[in-house]
């Protein structure tokens, strides 16, 4: 039954199968002309632009041709190719079913009227694959694959390079990298919890705000044609991302933000100022499906601040240099001084150049005074600014506030010209009410004085006055002291250095490398003026035309001019001159010249040590003196700090900035015209001065071995030697030459390698004047850069051997210990290091005295041992010095002596008597003959006890036995 069954399916199947063959033959060769028919149309994107390839999301539009021949309202099927075959559809799905509508409606940008039909396409929900249009108007059911489009996925990355940002400073920036497999595009930006004027900030980078820098606000139309975008207007650009706004009446555009047509990008955003929160940014693209998501932290930041130094110890008047260690911040807000120290100023404080920390300088004698900020304060590679000098403002500027955070400003004190100004009032720095413009220049009576200023170091810009008007930092984070102490003026010197302009000195160390201390100097070398001063330099620095950076490179003489000379500056009390004795009549005396080219005079000061460096180039005398110096002139310089004997400095009453640090000047009660230093007291005896002698001479040298005639007698070797003393400086490279004189023959002239004078002022040259015979009689010169300074007639003499000369080494022993009344052998090694056979007496010494001596003979080179025997009877216990010498040399070491322990402690009872041979210690094996008998109570333990050489240890023994008897004896007990 089941076999026909079988049967019949099969035939059934089989007769089926054929029909269908037969169907599906007729209906192809019957379709035929019609598959190959070209589609009479075109698919177009949003633009109006044909395409064939679409991103999954965008709008695809069939315009033209053979579906205008369908009626609006007619139905078309979108179907997707499964295959093709030889470039035509061969097989297809069908998707879903679509209606044509009237050109009047579509789009402005498909440039279609009423009458024109088209189609409209949304492949939000296409998967990736070949797409046509059919069954309406004149549309094929078999298109070309030329007439097909294709929709495929876009692909979207967007990735923060950091999990967590701060809400300020550096780490509050991190990278945005967005990619795609498309070229341009445009994304939405959305985050839960920001808007779009955060989202703008964010994205936009560091340095905009929305505030001031929204750009308009644009359509969807707009955004997809960037083509007539313009950039800061309609868009802000950072990089690779065209950040933009919507208008408002577009769906969530305040809570939104675009990137319009970028490419692939890595660019920098900026968190600053976002609430601290964790966030999911999501990055759809606007005309496609494609998106991604990436979540960011942003955390508060945690500022630390520390300076390098807790204590900065600088004199009242200089400069002082401060470095304060930044982290996780880039910024700071500093308060400089104290209503306790009696000035205040703000400082902002940004590291620059990345380097973690911010380095600056503070001109002690200038600041708080109404000077350019130039002179006041400093910073090679960072950023300094001051509220009294640079009115801080922007993203800069300071924030006041009472104890309630109640803000303080200008408006809320009477005669405060700015919000500082209200800050200094209400901390009782100034009385803005009764007082002048400008009033932040009125805090102080006179210069910085010697006491402490707090230097502190704020999280934020909020400095605040308390319930008590005290200053209050409302985040310190960071404190050091600047302790200012009083200048003064100790000690001057002279130096002479080799022959150099002035200027050619890079730094005080290599001055001091340089010079050799002298009170004689020779005309044409440095001389080097030194003063252990301090005070000034702060001053000098706002004169000299290099400001801070002279105190590395040098300043000009004409600066210190200016101060202790010019009229105008009389006021400061300080007075320098440089002046000889050679006043004649109506005729000044020569004086040092300070207003001379830098490269005759120059000046190097090393605040660190206190010590002010003028160098004089003596070569140029003309200009760096008043008039020409004579030989052997005779100088004093003087360094001068003078108080008014009744008023302290105070600053002038009319002060202004009319030239460099005239606004800073001032005198003894305010004259300007009356000396009084800035740091001192009133009264004469608080002046302080210093002053050194010395004398510029010609150069000149003299030379040894001169004989009875005025010769300078110099041996006929390989290795002549000429040696003599100048005055030319140390370290000066210097010649000498030896000629024959007129008749010798044959003749010579030979000249030594350069040399350098030793730091004693000697010399000593080495020449071959093998060549010359004895009694030859020649000429000697000493030679500086080429030319002689000095000479004196020479005569060739036979050369001279060195004397005996006895050294002592290998003493023995260095270190040695005995007992008074011990004898102690001593030996050492004498050798004869001179040329000729030497007799001398060698001597065993102790403390310097002598003990012993022998007598040595010794040819050139020969050595010797010699040997001593000390007794040491009668010393007292203690240290010695015990050595042996020779006339010409000497080596020690030390002896230690002991007290003599053979007296009556080691004879007596203890040793002797019951104790040591009574019955405790009297039994067989301890009271025999050996412990008890001769040797041990007899003669030789009893009487001398020096022979054997350890005097001390019978008394050992005897204590050991004591302690034994009594250990017994307690043991018995128990």
């Amino acid at each position: 039954m089941t076999q026909n069954t079988n049967y019949r399916g099969k035939a059934n199947a089989v007769f089926f199968a054929a029909i269908m063959v037969v169907s599906m033959f007729a209906a192809g060769f019957a379709a035929a002309p019609a598959a190959a028919a070209p589609v009479n149309g075109q698919y177009q994107d949003d633009s109006g632009t044909e395409v064939s390839i679409v991103y999954q999301g965008q709008n695809v539009y069939l315009v033209g041709g053979d579906i205008n021949a369908a009626g609006v309202g007619d139905s078309v099927n979108l179907r997707e190719v499964d295959s093709f075959d030889g470039g035509t559809v061969d097989t297809s799905s069908q998707t879903e079913q679509l209606t044509v509508s009237d050109g009047a409606d579509a789009p402005s940008s498909l440039g279609l009227g009423s009458g024109d039909r088209y189609v409209e396409i949304d492949t939000d929900d296409l998967s990736s694959g070949d797409y046509f249009l059919r069954g309406a108007g004149d549309l094929p059911n078999s298109p070309e694959q030329e007439d097909t489009f294709e929709v495929t996925t876009q692909s979207l990355s967007a990735e923060f390079d950091d999990d967590s940002v701060t809400d300020e400073g550096s780490n509050a920036e991190t990278d945005l990298d967005i990619s795609s497999d498309r070229g341009t595009y445009s994304i939405n930006v959305t985050a839960d919890g920001l808007e779009n004027e955060e989202l703008f900030n964010v994205l936009t980078g560091d340095g905009v705000n929305y505030a001031d820098d929204a750009t308009t606000e644009l359509t969807e139309a707009q955004i997809d044609s960037t083509s007539s975008l313009t950039a800061g207007t309609d868009y802000i650009e950072n990089g690779g991302f065209n950040v933009g706004l919507y208008q408002p009446d577009d769906e969530d555009s305040e809570q939104k933000v675009v990137l319009i047509g970028i490419s692939d990008s890595d660019e920098t955003v900026d968190f600053s100022g976002i609430d601290t929160d964790d966030y999911t940014f999501e990055f759809n693209v606007t005309d496609t499906e494609a998106s991604d998501a990436s979540s960011i932290s942003v955390g508060e930041l945690d500022r630390e601040a520390s300076f390098d130094e807790s204590v900065y110890t600088q004199t009242a008047g200089d400069v002082v240099e401060m470095t304060v260690e930044l982290e996780d911040t880039d910024n700071t807000w500093v308060q400089f001084g104290s209503e306790d120290s009696g000035f205040v100023d703000i400082l902002y404080l940004e590291d620059d150049d990345d380097d973690g920390e911010v380095t600056f300088q503070v001109n002690t004698r200038t600041v708080g005074t109404n000077v350019d900020k130039s002179v006041v304060y400093n910073t090679e590679d960072d950023i300094v600014n001051s509220e009294m000098y640079d009115g801080l403002s922007s993203d800069q500027e300071p924030r006041y506030e009472d104890e309630d955070e109640n803000e303080i400003e200008a408006s809320d004190v009477t005669g405060a010209d700015n919000d500082f100004e209200a800050y200094l009032d209400s901390i009782g720095q100034i009385n803005a009410e009764s007082g002048p413009s400008d009033q932040q220049f009125g805090q102080l009576t006179r210069p910085l004085q010697p006491t402490t200023y707090e230097v502190a170091a704020n999280g934020n810009n909020v400095f605040i006055v308390n319930e008590d008007d005290n200053s209050e930092l409302d985040d310190e984070i960071g404190l050091t002291t600047l302790d200012l102490t009083e200048p003064g003026v100790e000690n001057v010197q002279t130096w002479t250095a080799p022959s150099n302009p002035a200027d050619e000195t890079s730094n005080t160390s290599e001055i001091l490398n340089e010079v050799t201390q002298s009170s004689d100097v020779a005309l044409d070398d440095q001389l080097v003026i030194s003063a252990e001063a301090s005070g000034i330099y702060g001053h000098m620095v706002a004169l000299d035309s290099d400001d801070f950076d002279a105190l590395d490179d040098g300043f000009s003489a004409s600066t210190l001019d200016t101060l202790a000379n010019d009229a105008a500056y009389d006021g400061e009390g300080v007075n320098f001159e440089v002046e000889a004795d050679d006043a004649t009549g109506n005729q000044d005396p020569t004086s040092l010249d300070l207003t001379a080219s830098e490269d005759v005079v120059s000046i190097y000061v090393d605040q660190e040590s206190s010590q002010m460096f003028i160098v004089v180039d003596t070569s140029e005398d003309d200009s760096a003196f008043s008039q020409s110096v004579e030989d052997g002139t005779d100088f004093t310089a003087e360094l001068e700090y003078e108080a008014d004997e009744d008023n302290q400095f105070n600053f002038e009453n009319s002060r202004d900035d009319s030239g460099p640090g005239e606004a800073a000047l001032g005198g003894a009660n305010g004259q300007t015209d009356t000396a009084a230093f800035p740091y001192f007291a009133a009264g004469e005896d608080n002046t302080q001065s210093a002053s050194a002698d010395f004398s510029l001479d010609d150069r000149g040298a003299t030379f040894d071995n001169v004989n009875d005639d005025d010769q300078v007698e110099i041996t006929n070797s390989e290795e002549a030697m000429v040696s003599g003393t100048t005055n030319v400086a140390p370290g000066t490279e210097v010649s000498v030459r030896v000629q024959s004189t007129s008749g010798v023959s044959p003749s010579f002239v030979e000249t030594s390698d350069d040399f350098e004078v030793n730091e004693d002022g000697t010399f000593e040259a080495e020449l071959d004047l093998s060549a010359a015979s004895l009694e030859d009689t020649a000429t000697v010169a000493f030679r500086v850069a080429g030319s002689s300074i000095a000479d004196s007639d020479a005569v060739i003499a036979e050369e001279t051997q060195e004397p005996a000369s006895f050294e002592v080494s290998d003493l023995s022993p260095q270190e040695a210990t005995a007992t008074a009344g011990d004898s102690v052998d001593v030996s050492a090694t004498i050798e004869n290091t001179g040329s000729e056979e030497g007799t001398q007496t060698v001597a065993l010494t102790l403390d310097g005295d002598e003990l012993d001596t022998t007598e040595v003979t010794l040819e050139s080179g020969a050595t010797q041992t010699v040997e001593f025997t000390a007794d040491t009877t009668g010393l007292d216990a203690g240290d010695y010095e015990h050595g042996v010498a020779t006339d010409d040399d000497e080596a020690t070491g030390t002896l230690t002596i002991e007290g003599d322990s053979s007296g009556d402690d080691s004879s007596g009872d203890d040793s002797s008597g019951d104790d040591s041979s009574g019955d405790d210690s009297s039994g067989d094996d301890s009271s025999g003959d050996d412990s008890s008998g001769d040797d041990s109570s007899g003669d030789d333990s009893s009487g001398d006890s020096t022979d054997d050489g350890t005097p001390g240890f019978g008394a050992l023994v005897a204590l050991v036995a004591l302690i034994a008897a009594a250990l017994l004896a307690t043991r018995r007990n128990d």
